[in-house]
């Protein structure tokens, strides 16, 4: 049985690859079973910062939720939190209006879905396919955890 049919969205491409023990550690990278025009597709894949406070992007003024189908969140455990986003997804779900007055510190917001492809392109042509190691370093002093973030691509590239 082909597991990869039952999964839905960009599931279907990329998943968690745990590191540790404590599953805090991992890569979001594409799955082994990613199809090659899938997984060349220089504008369908983009890593992307956002608020913590949103769980949402702004395209063109409109509101796009990043949700298990769009994309694959890195942990929510910070402010500005790290996706890797399925635009072919994204352009296809649902959106709602955006009013200026919910923005917070780290929303992130685009002029349009080309913007996002030429996002896309550029980070596909610095390693290929987009993916993301979040690293998880527990400090035995003050006992905290603080997450950081190796992605694919030139870091100022994620930024929105």
């Amino acid at each position: 049985m082909d597991t990869n049919k039952e999964l839905k969205g960009i599931q279907r491409y990329y998943h968690r690859l745990m590191q540790n023990e404590y599953g805090n550690t991992y890569y979001i990278e594409p799955r082994e079973t990613c199809p090659l025009d899938v997984l060349n597709d220089r504008q369908r894949f983009v890593i992307l910062t956002f608020d913590k406070e949103d769980d949402y992007i702004v395209v063109d003024n409109r509101r796009y939720y990043l949700n298990k189908t769009t994309a694959i969140k890195a942990t929510d455990n910070i402010k500005s939190r790290v996706a890797v986003v399925d635009l072919t997804e994204l352009a296809n779900a649902k959106s709602y209006p955006f009013e200026d007055r919910y923005r917070h510190q780290y929303t992130a917001q685009f002029d349009s879905f080309e913007e996002l492809k030429r996002l896309a392109n550029q980070q596909w042509l610095v390693n290929g396919s987009p993916y993301l190691k979040q690293v998880a370093q527990y400090d035995s002093t003050t006992k905290q955890t603080k997450y950081y973030y190796e992605p694919s691509c030139d870091n100022r590239l994620a930024i929105a």
